[in-house]
C-alpha cells in the first residue's frame, strides 16, 4: 500500500475511534494513523480495544487501540477513578479489553 492511501485509511479509522471515545470521555486526542514497527506503510487496524495507561502521580488515561496495540485515540489525563469509569462505560458498550503493551507515539 502506498503512503498516501495508508495514511488516509488510518486517519479514517482513528477518526471513528476518536469519536467513540469522545462520546464517553470528552476531550480526547488522535494518535497513530500507521502501525509502528512495520516495514511497509500499513494503516492501524479497524479493531477497537481499550486499556488504561498510567501517567505521573495518580493520573490515568483511556486508550483505544488495534489488536497489535497501536494507539488510535487517547482520553485526556484524569484521575484513576474517572479513567476506570470511562473504561467501564466502553466495556458496557461492547468494546473488549486490550491485554498487551500499548504502542504510543513517543
Amino acid at each position: 500500500m502506498d503512503y498516501f492511501t495508508a495514511v488516509q485509511t488510518g486517519r479514517s479509522r482513528v477518526r471513528r475511534s476518536l469519536e467513540r471515545l469522545q462520546e464517553v470521555a470528552g476531550p480526547s486526542y488522535p494518535l497513530l494513523f500507521l502501525k509502528m514497527g512495520e516495514k511497509e506503510w500499513t494503516p492501524v487496524g479497524e479493531e477497537e480495544l481499550i486499556t488504561i495507561i498510567h501517567g505521573k502521580g495518580a493520573a490515568a488515561a483511556v486508550v483505544l487501540c488495534d489488536s497489535d496495540g497501536n494507539a488510535k485515540a487517547m482520553s485526556s489525563w484524569s484521575s484513576q477513578p474517572d479513567a476506570e469509569r470511562v473504561f467501564g462505560t466502553l466495556l458496557s458498550k461492547g468494546l473488549a479489553k486490550y491485554q498487551g503493551e500499548v504502542k504510543l507515539p513517543v
